[in-house]
């Protein structure tokens, strides 16, 4: 099975980055530390898949795009935040906002429904995919070995190892029931 996972990275890694991103890109850098698949290949098709999936769905939401908001109190909320920040900046606003994990549909969202051009968000939205690509798989790279020490200290821990995964399991999970949490206090108050 890890014969046919290596010998489709390449592929697996572009469909990965076209629909979401940081978490395939990630996994692509800890198969190049591993010595699987080449991290400048991890790299170039990252920004590959990256500018694809943002390149359409620019052109998707703009032609979709306001009846998908119309219907969603949450797309609403998330695309004027989007607004915004876009406001008067967006040339920063498409270079950064390719950096902002769980808010990259709505910023999406707020560029095609905004007045910035095609002309103006490819390229933008290149040097941002580049910047991403090379940032995220570098760091993704580099943070590889902490993983892979991670990984061997669970290993040695035998018989412990399904406690201490439940352990971080439940403050994972304690971290995001805090986040909701936190956001929904903000929110009521914002409706003051």
């Amino acid at each position: 099975m890890l014969d046919t996972l290596v010998n489709n990275a390449y592929w697996l890694l572009y469909a990965g980055t076209v629909m979401e991103g940081e978490t395939a890109l990630l996994l692509g850098s800890l198969a190049a530390h591993q010595g699987l698949i080449d991290l400048a290949w991890v790299i170039i098709i990252a920004f590959a898949g990256a500018t694809t999936g943002d390149q359409v769905s620019y052109q998707l939401f703009r032609r979709f795009g306001p009846k998908m908001v119309e219907r969603s109190e949450t797309l609403q909320r998330r695309t004027t935040k989007a607004r915004r920040l876009l406001a008067g900046h967006p040339l920063k606003f498409i270079i950064l906002s390719r950096f902002f994990w769980g808010l990259r549909s709505a910023c999406m969202l707020a560029l095609a429904a905004s007045d910035v051009p095609t002309r103006v968000f490819a390229p933008a939205n290149l040097l941002a995919c580049a910047l991403w690509a090379t940032v995220v798989g570098s760091l993704g790279y580099v943070f590889s070995s902490w993983v892979t020490r991670i990984v061997t200290t669970m290993d040695g821990l035998s018989g412990r190892a399904p406690a201490v995964l439940a352990g971080i399991v439940a403050f994972m999970v304690l971290i995001v029931l805090a986040r909701r949490a936190v956001l929904k206090f903000w929110r009521s108050r914002e409706t003051l």
